[in-house]
C-alpha cells in the first residue's frame, strides 16, 4: 500500500535524527523505495534515496512525484527541492535507511492484507478494529452519527469515567454536550480526519466520517488513551475508513429482534387507521405485551439541538435501556415512547419521577397520556400525550413536562370553539351581565363567578370580595333578576361555569 509523506516523515523521525524537512504536507502518497546511486535508480511516485551529493543530477531528471530522503551533511550550496524531503543526518547509511522503510512497508501490506481477508471471509467491523490495534496503539470504535454504538476494540481498557457507553447504556450527559458543541456537530460533513480535543470526555480523538450517498451516517474514532496522536494516523485512519464503509453497507442487515417486531407494529397503530385491531393485539400479545397489561405513552419534542437528529437515536437506545418493558422509536419529527407498565412493575409517577432530570437535562419537553389498559387505546393515548405536549407547550411554555390531566379541560374548550367563538356557546345572559359592567360600572360578573366559585356560599364569597354579607345579597338579587334565573338548577350552574371559562378563553385570544 501506499504511505503519506507525513506518516513516513513521523516514523523515520523516531528511529533517525533529522536534519532538515519540508514540503511534507502534500496530498501525495507513496511507494516503496528506491536508491539513487551513479545517477540512476528511482521512478516517480516512489520514495528515492540519495546522498546529498547526487540531488541536483537527480532533481534534473524528476518529471513527476517522489518522496526524497537524503543523507549527508548540508552545506551553503544545498537547495531545497520542490518535492517533499528529508535530510538525514550523513552518519546513517543509505542501506540501513532503505531497510528501516521496507520494514514500515512490510508492516502497513501485512495489515492491509488482513484488512481484505476479513472482507473476503465474511467478518465483521470489530474484526477489523481488532487487527488495526497494533498500527494505531489507541482504541478504536466506529459508531452512528446518533452515536448508536456499532463496533469497537481496545476499549475495554480505558476507565469507565470517560466511556461514551456504560452499562446503564448510553453517558447522556456526554451526548447533551456533544450534542450542543459547535466543533463536534461540524465534522459531520468533513471528507478528512478531524481532530476533537477532549474537554467533554477528556479524551481527544480523531475521527474519520463514513458515508453513504455523499452523506455521513457513521464515524470512525480513534480514541488517545495511551499512546499521544500523531497526524500520521489520519492517512491510515482514512484507510481503515474504506473498509469499515464496505462492510456498513455490504453485510447483510441482523435478524429483526423483539424490539424491532414491537417498532413495526406500534408504528402501524400510529399510521394506519384502517389496521387490524384484533390483528394487532395478537401480535402484541404474542411478544408479552397483554390485554392485560396497563401502558403509558409519552411524546418527546425534538428541540433545535436535534434538528439533524443527532440524539435522537441516542434518546432512544437510553429509555429502552432504563425501561427494559419500553419501546420507543421516532413518528412524525418527534419520539414516541410507550412503557408496559406491567411488566415494569411500575405506575405512570414513577415512570415519570425516573425521566424528570433526564428531561431537563436533555433539553426534551414532553407529553405524558394517562395509564390506560388494554390494546384498544393505544393510538388514544399517543392523541392524549400528543395533545398534552401541544395544548401544554401553548399554555405554559416554560414547563419541561405537561400531563394530559392537566390540559383535558383546556383542549375540551378549545373543541367546542372550533366552529364558533366563546361569546356564541356562552349563557346569553351572561353577556348581559357583562354588558352591564361595562356601561354601569357594576360588578355583577365577579360577584357571580366567586359565588359560583365558592360552591354557592353566599357568607364565604361576601368575605373575599370583602363586602358585607347584605350587600352580597342585594347584589345577587340582581343578578338573579338580569338571569332570570334562582341559580338552583345543577345544570345550569354547569352551564354558567363553563360559560365563564369560555369567555375566559375568548379573552386570552383576543
Amino acid at each position: 500500500m501506499k504511505l503519506s509523506a507525513v506518516l513516513l516523515s513521523e516514523m523515520i523521525n523516531k528511529e533517525f535524527h533529522v536534519v532538515s524537512q519540508g514540503n511534507l504536507e502534500t496530498t501525495e502518497s507513496f511507494l516503496r523505495p528506491f536508491l539513487f546511486e551513479d545517477g540512476s535508480g528511482f521512478s516517480t511516485g516512489h520514495i528515492c534515496l540519495v546522498r546529498t551529493g547526487d540531488t541536483e543530477s537527480l532533481s534534473s531528471q524528476l518529471t513527476g512525484p517522489v518522496f526524497l530522503i537524503i543523507s549527508g551533511n548540508l552545506d551553503e550550496t544545498f537547495s531545497p527541492p520542490p518535492h517533499p524531503y528529508l535530510v538525514l543526518d550523513a552518519s546513517y547509511s543509505l542501506s540501513r535507511i532503505f531497510n528501516f522503510i521496507q520494514d514500515l512497508y512490510d508492516t502497513y501490506d501485512s495489515w492491509d492484507e488482513h484488512l481484505s481477508t476479513i472482507l473476503l471471509s465474511n467478518g465483521s467491523i470489530r474484526d477489523l478494529l481488532s487487527v488495526s490495534l497494533e498500527i494505531f496503539h489507541n482504541p478504536l470504535s466506529v459508531i452512528g452519527l446518533d452515536f448508536a454504538p456499532v463496533a469497537s476494540a481496545g476499549t475495554e481498557h480505558i476507565p469507565e469515567k470517560y466511556h461514551m457507553y456504560s452499562e446503564d447504556g448510553l453517558n447522556i450527559e456526554y451526548v447533551n454536550a456533544l450534542a450542543q458543541d459547535e466543533a463536534y456537530t461540524k465534522m459531520q460533513e468533513a471528507a478528512d480526519p478531524v481532530f476533537y480535543p477532549g474537554y467533554i470526555t477528556g479524551l481527544n480523538t480523531l475521527n474519520m466520517n463514513v458515508k453513504q450517498d455523499g452523506h455521513t451516517t457513521h464515524r470512525l474514532v480513534l480514541i488517545e488513551y495511551e499512546h499521544p496522536l500523531d497526524k500520521g494516523n489520519g492517512y491510515l485512519l482514512s484507510h481503515l475508513a474504506g473498509y469499515v464503509e464496505y462492510l456498513l453497507y455490504h453485510e447483510q442487515a441482523p435478524a429483526s429482534r423483539q424490539s424491532d417486531a414491537l417498532h413495526k407494529i406500534l408504528i402501524t397503530v400510529l399510521s394506519d387507521r384502517t389496521a387490524d385491531y384484533l390483528d394487532i393485539s395478537q401480535r402484541l400479545s404474542a411478544l408479552g405485551w397483554s390485554t392485560q397489561h396497563d401502558y403509558l405513552c409519552l411524546i418527546f419534542q425534538i428541540t433545535y439541538l436535534d434538528q439533524k437528529k443527532i440524539t435522537t437515536r441516542a434518546i432512544c437506545n437510553y429509555l429502552d435501556k432504563q425501561f427494559p418493558y419500553s419501546c420507543s422509536f421516532l413518528f412524525k419529527e418527534e419520539i414516541v415512547a410507550y412503557f408496559n407498565l406491567s411488566r415494569l412493575e411500575m405506575d405512570a409517577d414513577t415512570v415519570a419521577g425516573k425521566l424528570t432530570y433526564f428531561i431537563r437535562d436533555s433539553f426534551l419537553k414532553a407529553g405524558y397520556s394517562r395509564p390506560m389498559k388494554g390494546h384498544m387505546n393505544l393510538r388514544r393515548q399517543y392523541i392524549q400525550a400528543s395533545t398534552a405536549l401541544d395544548v401544554g407547550s401553548r399554555k405554559k411554555p416554560y414547563l419541561w413536562i405537561h400531563h394530559f390531566n392537566n390540559v383535558a379541560l383546556t383542549y375540551i374548550l378549545e373543541q367546542s370553539t372550533r366552529r364558533l367563538p366563546g361569546y356564541m356557546l356562552c349563557h346569553e345572559k351572561l353577556l348581559d351581565l357583562q354588558r352591564m359592567d361595562r356601561e354601569q360600572n357594576t360588578e355583577y360578573m365577579l360577584t357571580l363567578r366567586t359565588y359560583l366559585e365558592e360552591n354557592l356560599n353566599a357568607t364565604q364569597a361576601a368575605s373575599l370580595l370583602f363586602i358585607h354579607r347584605s350587600t352580597f345579597l342585594y347584589r345577587l338579587d340582581k343578578i338573579k333578576n338580569i338571569l332570570d334565573s334562582g341559580l338552583d338548577d345543577p345544570e345550569e350552574i354547569f352551564y354558567l361555569n363553563l360559560s365563564f371559562r369560555l369567555l375566559e378563553q375568548e379573552e386570552e385570544k383576543n
